[in-house]
């Protein structure tokens, strides 16, 4: 019952349903839709499974912790500002109250404030009626205009539920004695629904889709939508993608262009956009201490276990890294998912986290323009692909302050086995 929350990165959801093939032949399709509305650099945003009414929400830091009062200040402040801008986006789109919960699980014992799930994530739930706020107060609680109790309550150890609906005021009950879906019980007898509080049981995917299709539009732009798609499409196809790309093709240089970089410098190495992990287990293989960062997490559950690979999930656009943490960063076919403006980002975000001296190594499709293409043969889900010339990334890595080493054009097969002109690059940190 509890892995809605648990399984935060697998966006794709839906029924399945049967069809036939060209050839007269029968397959199961998913018919299905993504749960992310929006990704920043410490949360997802998603729509709730379970959405008696259109709007319900839930934010999930991307920090593992038991509750939102355990994550640093700078993670728990972005979160609480994501929280109530959509709770303001809710009311203007759909013209819904919003009131916010968290089952807090920071205790090492009990029910965790009524969480089903021991990771911390915030809901925002629509209202029919702005006056049923006061009903999500748990007896006993006592009202605070301080976020900072609930934080002195994590760090006590201790479980708790809060809830607010206005900024400076917060209901909180420490160690509270709840029933799992506390809230969502309070939701669904406002809604006079009091028998369909399960999310697990009635799912409600009409609704969690039109939350998606709605507050995703009006808050994201063009391309944070195709980048959505992207994510979205690797996350509906990560078993047969993980398998594709498990070996090295037959011929291909990368095993050597593995060992060669690994000898380039010292430190430990992030692989930005993982995937799978076969480049970071080639890497740690090679003695490499190596962070594998991905921002699918159903691809980065595929990658296997290695003594010295930590998986991290994580925008290569805001990495959660510390600056001049690493000694250098491989990022092989990833950067071409983003448009010009956002692979500048990330070439900063690179270029922040590398020590002085810091090796980068990028390689994307040489080619101009964009292009949306299918996942896999029978896959109606897309991803983005934009393809760039050697003088584009010139320019792109000057203006991310990096010095070009070495620049070049290589034949190589991608993921779906067909033959592609590769522009790899490696630079280098001088400041």
């Amino acid at each position: 019952m509890c892995d809605e929350v648990g399984a935060f990165g697998a966006h794709a959801t839906g029924s399945f349903v049967p069809e036939r093939t060209p050839r007269g032949g029968l397959r199961v399709r998913r018919q299905g839709f993504s749960r992310l509305i929006r990704r920043t650099g410490g949360v997802d945003v998603l729509a709730g499974l379970g959405a008696l009414l259109p709007g319900y929400a839930l934010i999930v830091p991307h920090r593992h912790t038991a509750s939102l009062g355990e994550l640093p200040p700078r993670e728990l402040a972005e979160a609480l500002s994501v929280a109530w801008r959509y709770a303001g986006l809710i009311e203007r789109e759909l013209g819904h109250a919003t009131v916010l919960v968290e089952h807090g699980s920071s205790g090492a014992t009990g029910g965790g404030g009524g969480s089903c799930i021991v990771h911390s994530h915030l809901h925002i739930f629509p209202l029919l009626n702005a006056a049923h706020s006061a009903r999500f107060v748990a007896p006993g609680s006592r009202k605070s205009s301080e976020f900072a109790d609930v934080v002195d309550t994590a760090r006590r150890g201790e479980n708790y539920y809060f809830c607010t609906w206005k900024r400076d005021e917060v209901y909180l009950l420490a160690d509270p004695d709840l029933p799992s879906q506390f809230a969502r019980r309070v939701w669904s007898e406002t809604l006079e629904r009091p028998h369909l509080w399960d999310w697990a049981a009635f799912p409600f995917l009409d609704h969690c889709a039109d939350t998606a299709r709605r507050l995703s539009g009006s808050a994201d732009s063009p391309e944070e939508r195709q980048m959505r798609e992207t994510l979205f499409a690797y996350g509906a196809g990560a078993a047969g993608y993980a398998e594709r790309t498990r070996r090295f093709a037959a011929g291909s240089s990368m095993p050597q262009d593995i060992v060669a970089f690994a000898r380039s410098h010292e430190g430990p190495l992030l692989d930005a956009g993982s995937g799978a992990g076969r480049d970071a287990v080639a890497f740690g293989d090679a003695g490499k201490e190596v962070i594998a960062l991905d921002a699918c997490l159903p691809l980065l559950g595929l990658a296997p276990d290695h003594p010295r690979v930590r998986k991290v999930s994580g925008d290569v656009r805001a990495l959660p890294l510390a600056g001049a943490s690493m000694g250098s960063v491989w990022c092989s076919a990833v950067l071409l998912h983003l448009p010009a403006a956002q692979l500048l980002r990330a070439l900063a975000e690179f270029h922040r986290v590398l020590r002085p001296g810091g090796i980068t190594h990028i390689s994307v499709k040489e080619g101009e323009g964009h292009a949306s293409l299918p996942i896999g043969a029978d896959s109606t889900f897309l991803r983005h692909f934009f393809y760039y010339r050697i003088d584009d990334l010139v320019t792109l890595a000057r203006q991310a302050r990096f010095e070009v080493v070495r620049s070049w054009v290589e034949e190589e097969k991608d993921s779906s086995e067909d033959m592609q002109r590769w522009v790899k690059f490696w630079l280098r940190k001088t400041e």
